[in-house]
């Protein structure tokens, strides 16, 4: 068999990975029968071929595994050769060692080299060949200083390369060259940038699988598992599962953790999370599930326990879990020395899990759950536990949980037994006239009670006695007489005696004369003398007497509130009854008075539960409502929002005509008069009457709803954490139902989603993560007030002061977030329509108005965003192209800056294919149209040359009817609706910009909360002033949905990531932005607006224009030719009317 040559080693290797060692050998023999130098010259002239493929290739690929084994190989062969020639003298030991690790050393150099190049293939191959050298190497391999060092500088510069592939084997190449016990490690330095700075998902799912965990590494493993890639979520929880310790996190660390990757949206993360994270703790503590449990907070995680539960029983079959829960004894209970939280707990959810299994799974059920009266025995000895635990508060409230976990037994029972239905009702009875059972427990009491009396007025009857009982409990008094009585008693007492004696005496005496009849007297009287004697002697005894005593502690008050809460939540109540009306009279309203804190909280609660029953009663109690949520603790003031927000949401702004009705019936008292004669003059006078005072009820109506808004706005610039919160998740819920309606509230909602200040807020962010594109997909008026909040929300984010939070907030994801909102073919009518959309009347008006801003301001630093916006907008084919092409050129015109230009030329050429493709879909004409007599051609075309006449400002600036608009102006006008009447129009710019003036220029308040509102201009136009310049105004309007719809999902944008977070680096537009020369400069200019043609006057010459299309193609040629000559003003008569509301920019 002919040797083989190097050519054929390179050659086979590509073949598959089952010969390489049989080619090894090969490549073993020819190197050692060769020349170091030769050899290496033909190696590495073969090598070069594999290199400068950039492509994933699999023949490649084989190539540089077989290279990079056979590098070690050789080193591993010649160590071998060493410790056989260890006798042989130091000298001779370190030759060889320099021979051993010669080519080894000379591949690397050669790769650190070219690591540099070029080429990005090149890059990628050295950076794979290092790391593969690298690994490939002994856990006891050592390499020398020079070569650590060429090695880490190399690779730290190619951590910085743009291709993320080379990025990303440069991380696994620097692997072995990190130390964790060196605070100032490079490598970790370098792996912690990375890890949440690099914009490509697989560099950061390398840095993860590489880095050593350590305390400085922690906190940005952790945070991974909150990536917005699936992929390197379930990296980043293989990586806490198998390298980190449960005992290195805390208990907050790890409720998160379960808590994101138990509840993840990706499938992938949630059975990484629970096959793998779960189930590495689990084996951690030797299996046990309530050691598991007990390394949790139970107390405060109730839900997160019970989803860790629930995924280790789906693990096991039914049977089997059932069988391991060892912890009940006789009677299917838990002792008391193991009754802790952990055990109650699994206990609970034991049963829950096996009784939603099924009746197949009965059995089971009945070895986990005992019967109703042997629980409710049970439950009585823990009742004596509560009672004795004194003032120890942690065993309290740890004895409460306990409570609440056995009490919820009672749900998976069958309580068809009527003795077991009185022993319950009487235990429940029992614990809350307890003195020793707090409010904690009347949920899970009044819960259970529900499910012995299920009709609904009979226990609002119950629990209103039971509340009169708890309020007024009946006490035993021990009544004594005072000492003046206690002497006259004794006197007449002694009397008797004497009277007793005489009367024995005379008895005797007639005994012994045997005078009977008369000593059967003495005897009657002397047995009444006693009965007398035994009744005083029962007066002079103290007396017991029951009596009922009103307590007025906060405990009590607290308990008796919280029952009525409970009641007016879980009891399916509808109507305001008049022992809740009694309730609300003499427990709710004087507990709004109470000094403790949490018993105002508690009856603020309950008084807005109740408000929720009936209309009538909103009106009386919504000003103490407002007042509390603007003048009382925290707390208090968020239950007090929660109850304005659900009342708005309930019964809508027509609340508050109730007032306004009155108010206007006070101010008309002196129309009613006596009964007269109706003449046809008073007829006409009463109904001027009757106008005047149903448009002064209108005025009060809307001042108040104006009013109303305004305060609920107010919180979402609010210090609180809380109260913004529940402000934008009720904003959310008023637009979401058509309550309110106004572009203004959503630019601040969305400002508020992206303020980097509540990226701490997970609750304010999921809400308004979810409600935006559901309400923007819901119908086509969401998408014109997302239409209108367009220019303001980006105009507000650029022209955000560098003290601002909003100054890091990236405009662009901003802006492509929005134009996707906008999206009309997006819509959840369009999605689920069978035939494709078309139209997109929401990327039109963007496109109009990002034009009029670009020219408007040409200079600005801005029109980066503005033209790449532009190339993101799928226009409709239908729209005024022509008109759009007019835009563009008058853009390239004024536009200076080159990325710009170049983006103006990739929108026109869209434009132009758009309409190139719109004139070749037009019906081309047939023959006999084109055919005709000369006169009909010349009468057509000037009835064209006639329709070229520009038109009057009168056709082009027609105002609407009232009813369909309101006063125009550039600023955002709310409209508020209401479901029950008319629609109450509404315009709150005023109202909110006292209310919320934050000023990007020079806003105080912005920069303390770190939210800034759009500085709109507040100036309403009247319908006189505005009739010569509506032109340029586009008129809102205020159609809303009557039903909203989930629309399906999207890609979402991460608001919580600036542009430093994101890329590491900011662009060129953000570092210009920050000066303050832009904002000294370059102000907000009105936006200006295109305005439409007159539609019927385009429609009229349709017909016409089809007519004369043959004609018109076959003179293509000449009249391309000709059309530059032809000013644009004189083409057409609707091409007139749009340039002065693009050239005039000042609006002179």
């Amino acid at each position: 068999m002919p040797q083989m040559t190097l050519l054929d080693v390179f050659d086979q290797c590509q073949d598959g990975m089952q010969c390489h060692n049989r080619l090894l050998k090969s490549m073993a023999k020819i190197y050692q029968s060769m020349e170091f130098d030769a050899f290496w010259t033909e190696f590495v002239h073969y090598l070069k071929y594999s290199m400068v493929v950039f492509k994933r290739e699999a023949a490649v690929e084989r190539t540089i595994d077989f290279v990079a084994k056979f590098a070690v190989a050789t080193t591993k062969r010649q160590d071998q050769q060493q410790e056989g020639a260890g006798d042989k003298g130091e000298e001779n030991v370190a030759e060889m060692e320099d021979e051993s690790n010669k080519f080894l050393l000379t591949i690397l150099e050669f790769l650190l080299q070219s690591h540099s190049a070029k080429e990005r293939g090149v890059r990628f191959r050295c950076c794979q060949l290092i790391n593969k050298l690298l690994s490939n190497l002994g856990d006891e391999a050592q390499i020398d200083d020079d070569l650590y060092d060429k090695i880490y500088t190399s690779m730290l510069e190619r951590l910085r390369d743009k291709v993320p592939v080379v990025r990303m084997h440069a991380v696994l190449a620097l692997s072995r060259l990190q130390d964790p016990t060196d605070e100032n490690c490079p490598v970790i330095k370098a792996y912690l940038f990375l890890i949440s700075r690099d914009p490509n998902p697989d560099v950061r799912r390398a840095v993860l699988s590489c880095i050593a965990p350590s305390t400085k590494t922690l906190l940005a493993i952790i945070e991974r598992t909150r990536d917005v890639k699936d992929t390197v979520r379930r990296v980043a929880y293989n990586v806490i599962a198998e390298k980190i310790h449960i005992k290195a996190l805390s208990i907050a660390q790890r409720i998160q953790l379960l808590q994101d990757g138990l509840s993840d949206r990706a499938d992938m993360v949630k059975e990484a999370c629970a096959t793998k994270l779960l189930q590495a703790w689990l084996l951690q503590f030797q299996g046990s599930a309530l050691q598991l449990l007990q390394s949790l907070d139970v107390e405060q995680s109730v839900d997160v326990c019970q989803q860790v539960l629930y995924k280790l029983f789906e693990k096991v079959p039914v049977e089997e879990v059932v069988d391991n829960f060892d912890l009940l004894g006789e009677e299917t209970l838990i002792s008391d020395d193991k009754l802790t939280c952990e055990s109650a707990m699994y206990w609970r959810v034991l049963c829950q899990f096996v009784q939603e299994k099924g009746v197949s799974y009965e059995e089971q059920l009945d070895k986990v759950l005992p019967s109703c009266i042997v629980l409710c025995k049970y439950v009585r000895k823990f009742l004596e536990r509560l009672t004795g635990c004194g003032e120890d508060f942690d065993r309290q409230l740890e004895l409460e949980y306990i409570g609440q976990q056995i009490l919820s037994l009672f749900k998976y029972m069958d309580l068809s037994d009527q003795a077991g239905r009185r022993e319950l009702e009487k235990l429940l009875h029992d614990m809350m006239i307890c003195d020793h059972v707090s409010h904690a427990l009347m949920k899970h009491i009044i819960s259970t009670l529900h499910l012995v009396k299920s009709n609904t007025d009979t226990l609002v009857a119950y629990l209103a006695e039971t509340i009169s009982e708890i309020r007024e409990p009946i006490t035993i008094v021990e009544k004594t007489l005072d000492r003046d009585e206690r002497r006259q008693l004794d006197l007449k007492i002694a009397n008797i005696r004497v009277r007793q004696h005489q009367a024995k005496e005379e008895l005797e005496e007639c005994v012994r004369n045997q005078e009977f009849a008369r000593a059967a007297e003495l005897k009657r009287s002397v047995a009444e003398l006693d009965a007398e004697r035994s009744l005083l002697l029962e007066q002079g005894e103290p007396q017991s007497q029951e009596i009922r005593t009103e307590k007025n502690d906060p405990f009590t008050i607290l308990k008796c509130l919280t029952v009525i809460s409970e009641l007016l939540t879980q009891l399916p109540v509808k109507t305001l009854t008049p022992t809740l009306h009694m309730l609300l009279e003499s427990q709710v309203l004087p507990g709004v008075q109470n000094a403790e804190s949490d018993v105002r909280n508690a009856a603020i609660k309950a008084l807005g539960l109740s408000c929720l029953l009936k209309e009538e009663v909103v009106m009386q109690y919504l000003p103490l409502l407002i007042e509390v949520s603007q003048h009382d603790t925290e707390t208090v003031k968020t239950t007090a929002l929660q109850c304005l927000f659900d009342l708005v949401h309930m019964f809508g702004l027509g609340i508050t005509r109730q007032e306004a009705k009155t108010a206007a019936e006070e101010g008309n008292t002196s129309a009613s008069s006596d009964t007269a004669e109706v003449t046809a003059d008073s007829l006409d006078n009463t109904l001027s009457d009757a106008t005047t005072t149903s448009s002064k009820k209108s005025d009060a109506s809307a001042d108040i709803a104006t009013k109303l808004v305004a305060i609920l706005s107010a919180f979402l610039d609010s210090e609180s954490s809380e109260l913004r919160t529940v402000a934008a998740e009720g904003m959310a819920k008023l637009l979401l139902s058509g309550r309110v309606v106004s572009s203004k509230l959503l630019s601040h909602l969305l400002l508020l989603w992206y303020n980097p200040l509540t990226e701490d807020d997970n609750h304010l962010r999921h809400c308004l993560g979810a409600f935006l594109p559901v309400f923007a997909f819901a119908c086509r008026a969401n998408q014109e007030l997302f239409e209108e909040a367009f220019m303001p929300t980006l105009k507000t984010l650029l022209n955000a002061p560098t003290s601002s939070p909003l100054n890091e907030v990236n405009v662009g994801n901003v802006g492509d977030f929005l134009v996707q909102l906008v999206n009309t073919k997006l819509l959840v009518v369009n999605q689920n329509s069978q035939s494709p959309v078309t139209d997109n009347p929401g990327h039109d008006h963007i496109a109009v108005l990002v034009c009029n801003e670009i020219l408007s301001n040409p200079d600005s630093f801005s029109v980066k965003l503005w033209t790449r916006l532009l190339n993101q907008l799928d226009l409709s084919p239908d729209t005024q192209l022509k008109d759009m092409q007019v835009l563009c050129d008058q853009m390239l015109e004024v536009v200076k800056e080159k990325q710009s230009v170049k983006a103006v030329e990739r929108f026109k050429a869209s434009i132009d294919s758009m309409l190139v493709e719109k004139t070749n879909t037009d019906a081309a004409p047939t023959s006999e149209e084109a055919e005709g007599d000369e006169s009909a051609m010349v009468d057509a075309r000037s009835a064209v040359t006639d329709t070229q006449e520009p038109l009057s400002s009168s056709q082009t600036s027609t105002v609407p009817d009232s009813q369909d608009t309101v006063a125009t102006s550039v600023d955002i006008t709310s409209v508020v609706s209401d479901s029950q009447s008319s629609d109450i129009a509404i315009s709150v710019v005023d109202t909110l910009s006292d209310s919320q003036n934050t000023q990007v220029e020079s806003s105080s308040q912005g920069e303390a909360t770190g939210t800034v509102t759009p500085a709109l201009d507040t100036t309403v136009t009247t319908t006189e002033n505005t009739t010569a310049s509506m032109k340029n105004v586009k008129v809102k309007r205020t159609t809303r949905a009557k039903s909203v719809k989930t629309p399906a999902p999207i890609q979402m944008p991460q608001a919580n990531k600036t542009a430093k977070s994101t890329t590491g680096r900011r662009t060129r537009t953000q570092v210009q932005a920050d000066g303050e020369l832009e904002n000294n400069i370059f102000g907000s200019p009105t936006p200006l607006r295109g305005s439409k043609a007159n539609v019927k006057q385009v429609e009229s010459l349709e017909h016409t224009r089809k007519n004369l299309q043959g004609l018109l193609l076959e003179g293509k040629d000449s009249s391309q030719s000709e059309e530059p000559k032809t000013p644009r003003s004189k083409r057409t008569g609707i091409r007139s009317q749009k340039r002065p509301a693009l050239t005039d920019v000042n609006g002179d």
